[in-house]
């Protein structure tokens, strides 16, 4: 095939990309994110900070950020993979690292294997679009570049660092070349060490190898079990890293944060969920509110995560299979969970929380086959265009 072959071909997915890259720089620019600076709440960078220096706990207290208190000591109170690239970074440059960069690059990263998912099952223009939507239609846009001070903090680190892996684990997973199902597998695994709650789309993934595999189950199954040797390795460093800080192999940290254990207080929660949906349910714009905005706890789900409501009609539009009803029921779980956490989040534009169901979402809406059509794209792109123009306005009404 010819360069120029290539490049028609490839002609849709780049000016995606190109696409993703000019809303991502010019919105930054309006929030006034600063890319090349340290973000004050990027704890990673102290987490790795404490590896160079051979330690698992900080050197003091940081009372502006969620730290662990454990046996007298400091910990971070997030599970740890989001400190590896920075660990790694610090050899090349020993002094800050440029958080609100790094947390742009994760999330330019998410285009190719958002595109490979749509693309999979749909034509390319259809899956151009469609990546640009699930990445810059919502929330998730201002989870990349917010403020000058929240830019690159431990949160969006973790967010968009989890965004990616899951779904290059959903585009390795599903492919037809061994060697990128190996990756997919760790990915997940990787994604797991970023946001816990991601586990849960390991079962989806593996009916995803098994139906779609030739010969006895039994002998699918069997076909999968070295792709899980490098997860399992992944898992076993998560939970070791997690006794030798708190003597359990699935405690982070976050149960030691100072408002769990100095009060009656739980993380999670059946009881949270009416009040979560209350708010998350809420409009953009209440009366009562002095600011004209909720500035935390989420609103507005159906308008600032699109991809929800989108997801969802194109299921209803169609006979599912067995595997829609699956993804369907896995993602019901997935929001469920996290509508049990006691605040769904704090400060925060639209639902940031409900940004980690965007692979499972993604994935549900390009099991139709069907290219987005014109009704479609007017619903998707103007929410991405009322969403940026919200974005901008939450900052200026915050004052952040």
């Amino acid at each position: 095939m010819s360069l120029r072959a290539i490049g028609k071909r490839m002609l849709p997915a780049m000016l995606g990309f190109i696409a993703l890259v000019a809303v991502s720089i010019a919105l930054g620019r309006v929030n006034g994110t600063n890319l090349m600076g340290s973000s004050a709440y990027d704890t990673y960078a102290l987490q790795a900070d404490a590896w160079r220096a051979g330690s698992v706990k900080l050197d003091r207290d940081y009372p502006h950020l969620e730290l662990a208190l454990y046996g007298g000591e400091f910990y971070v109170s997030f599970p740890p993979f989001p400190s590896v690239p920075i660990f790694l970074l610090k050899y090349i440059m020993p002094g800050e690292v440029p958080s609100g960069l790094l947390t742009l690059i994760y999330f330019l990263l998410c285009y190719p294997s958002a595109y490979g998912i749509a693309r999979r099952r749909m034509g390319a223009w259809g899956a151009a679009a469609l990546a640009l939507a699930v990445l810059a239609g919502g929330t998730m846009l201002d989870v990349a570049v917010s403020s000058t001070h929240f830019a690159g903090s431990v949160w969006y680190q973790a967010q968009t660092l989890s965004l990616l892996l899951t779904l290059l684990a959903f585009w390795g997973v599903g492919h037809r070349r061994v060697g990128w199902r190996y990756v997919g597998w760790a990915a997940i695994a990787l994604a797991v060490g970023c946001r816990p709650f991601q586990a849960i789309y390991i079962p989806v993934l593996l009916w995803e190898m098994v139906s779609s595999g030739d010969g006895p189950v039994g002998r699918r199954l069997l076909s999968i079990l070295p792709m899980w040797i490098i997860p399992a390795c992944i898992a076993s460093a998560l939970c070791w890293y997690n006794w030798i800080r708190f003597g359990s192999l699935f405690e982070f940290g976050h149960n030691y944060l100072p408002e769990f254990t100095r009060s009656d207080h739980v993380q999670f929660s059946l009881a949270y969920i009416p009040r979560n949906l209350m708010r998350v349910l809420r409009p953009p714009f209440m009366e009562e509110l002095n600011s004209g905005m909720p500035l935390a706890y989420g609103f507005a789900i159906y308008a600032t995560n699109p991809m929800l409501v989108n997801a969802s009609c194109s299921v209803i539009r169609r006979r599912p299979d067995t595997g829609d009803i699956f993804l369907m029921l896995t993602l019901t779980l997935h929001l469920s969970l996290l509508l049990m956490h006691g605040t769904f989040g704090g400060w925060q534009y639209g639902t940031r929380y409900a940004c980690d169901l965007l692979p499972g979402l993604l994935a549900l809406r390009s099991r139709s086959g069907n290219s987005p059509g014109a009704m479609e794209c007017v619903y998707l792109f103007g929410l991405m265009i009322l969403n940026i123009a919200g974005i901008v306005m939450f900052h200026i009404i915050s004052g952040e």
